[in-house]
């Protein structure tokens, strides 16, 4: 599994390898500071490793699944592409979004979005992509 971890420093990318350190069924393969990226073999589901990452004190959010020796890097066999958007709005708004299209009627979203004040928000995903300017 790779995740997106905010991380700004080397005590940020320590306090994330001592969060995994020990978990039973997790191996941390690669930690990219500057990438802001971990990359873990495990046999949890991706839900548990991104709480232990969050124990951490950061956020994280899945990126990809599988491994080059499934085909290409973060997509699983079977899959029919991923994408990654990443969402920046006013006020410190903030997140990642990943698709994975799982079959050609079925796309897994999930994702995270931080810097939202209190109370009932909506993210809205078109079959098109961006419909906010009528198709322009």
């Amino acid at each position: 599994l790779e995740f997106a971890v905010q991380m700004s420093c080397e005590s940020c990318a320590e306090a994330v390898r001592a969060a995994l350190r020990g978990a039973p069924g997790v191996r941390l393969l690669e930690l990219r500071l500057e990438a802001q990226t971990v990359l873990v073999e495990t046999e949890l589901a991706a839900e548990r490793v991104r709480e232990l990452l969050e124990a951490s004190g950061r956020r994280a959010v899945l990126k990809g699944m599988g491994g080059a020796e499934e085909g290409e890097p973060g997509v699983p066999a079977g899959s029919l592409g991923a994408a990654v958007a990443a969402l920046a709005g006013p006020g410190g708004v903030r997140g990642l979004v990943r698709f994975l299209q799982v079959t050609p009627q079925r796309c897994l979203v999930d994702g995270a979005i931080d810097g939202l004040q209190p109370g009932p928000h909506g993210l809205h995903v078109h079959e098109f992509g961006d419909l906010s300017r009528s198709c322009d």
